[in-house]
């Protein structure tokens, strides 16, 4: 029997809810761990910077508070929920830091709450349904600034909207990297709309050495988006609070089983011009991958970086190296040394702004790993 979409809503979930939650997702997300394994990977994940002071919450969709889960989960970076047979929900977890530049209100960049959403699960047998599509709608209505999505607008079809809960309905946009092609775009605050997520000296970094780069870099990136001939509106992601750290601290558990665990996440000239931070995955079958996840260069200093970055490849068998949106006179120049340059067919970047103008003229600046 179909469930009645408009009687679900979002409410926070319970500690016991989330270890059910946790302990479903092994088949898709724990892949070469053993169930304790797995909760401790994801327990030991609340205490990332980029979870900790109410940085993650977790969600799960049903009809009233107490609800036991079963079935589905979805998961976000930024909050979360889930959901049971009849119910469905979500999990999203790290509101982020962020920045806007609007050129017509003439402010500078802004720091606003923003949310990324990590990923999104749904169980064989409950999909096909429609949970995903509503959850993803009423998601919108939980994490925007409620200014900029008026509740007198909640689409009557879809019941009663979420509960605001203390720390949420604060955010200017969010984002996601699908996997589903467009799937996302459908998923809007609006009823029936497709208004949805839409040569130098180096020297190596540790854990230390790339939080300190990322700062740094957080007052360059507030710089380079204040002084860009984009005419309209731009945001970004900062690489502070955890949000770039989680790349590798999510694939740490496979790093300590190699010979030789990686030390080094970073590296950057004397003069801090250019810089690379990363990540790798050395997960079966896939070949072994670094994946840069924030890069500061010029054409000048691109080369040189990039010889650094394929030692410390070298030096832990990595075969494939990513780097994600580079700006297009690197692009150009990573072709002249054997690079190959292809659009991706997963991790489709989507995001969603709440606020006025068409979305097609806004720009996700530094839009990387």
């Amino acid at each position: 029997m179909a469930t009645d979409l408009s009687t679900l809503s979002l409410f926070p979930a319970t500690p016991e809810q989330i270890t059910v939650a946790r302990r479903r997702t092994l088949h898709e997300w724990g892949k070469g761990l053993t169930m304790e394994e797995h909760l401790a990977r994801d327990a030991s994940q609340d205490q990332f910077d980029g979870s900790r002071d109410g940085r993650l919450t977790t969600w799960y969709a049903g009809r009233e508070y107490g609800f036991h889960l079963r079935s589905l989960i979805w998961r976000f970076k930024g909050a979360s929920a889930e959901r049971g047979p009849a119910d469905p929900g979500l999990q999203v977890r790290m509101r982020d830091v962020s920045l806007v530049v609007d050129p017509a209100k003439n402010k500078g960049a802004e720091t606003v709450t923003c949310y990324g959403i990590a990923s999104v699960f749904t169980p064989l047998e409950n999909r096909g349904n429609g949970f995903a599509s509503h959850m993803m709608r009423l998601l919108h209505w939980v994490i925007a600034d409620e200014s900029l999505l008026p509740s007198s607008k909640f689409p009557a079809a879809w019941g009663t909207p979420p509960l605001k809960v203390d720390g949420t309905r604060n955010g200017r946009f969010s984002g996601l990297w699908s996997d589903v092609g467009d799937f996302y775009s459908s998923c809007g605050p609006v009823h029936g709309k497709r208004e949805g997520m839409g040569d130098q000296r180096y020297r190596n970094d540790h854990d230390a050495g790339v939080s300190k780069l990322w700062e740094e870099d957080a007052g360059k990136m507030r710089a380079d988006m204040e002084k860009s001939e984009h005419p309209g509106i731009s945001f970004a992601y900062l690489p502070i609070q955890g949000v770039a750290s989680f790349q590798h601290r999510r694939l740490e558990i496979f790093l300590q089983r190699l010979p030789v665990p990686p030390q080094t996440w970073g590296v950057a000239s004397t003069d801090r011009t250019a810089y690379a931070t990363w990540t790798i995955d050395p997960r079966p079958p896939a070949l072994r991958t670094l994946t840069v996840s924030r890069v500061r260069a010029d054409p000048q200093n691109f080369r040189g970086l990039v010889g650094k970055i394929l030692e410390v490849a070298r030096k832990h068998d990595v075969k494939r190296i990513e780097m994600w949106n580079l700006p297009v006179k690197l692009e150009i120049l990573a072709g002249t040394f054997g690079a190959a340059t292809h659009s991706r067919e997963e991790h489709l970047p989507a995001f969603k702004f709440y606020g006025e103008g068409p979305e097609a003229e806004i720009s996700w600046a530094f839009n990387e790993r």
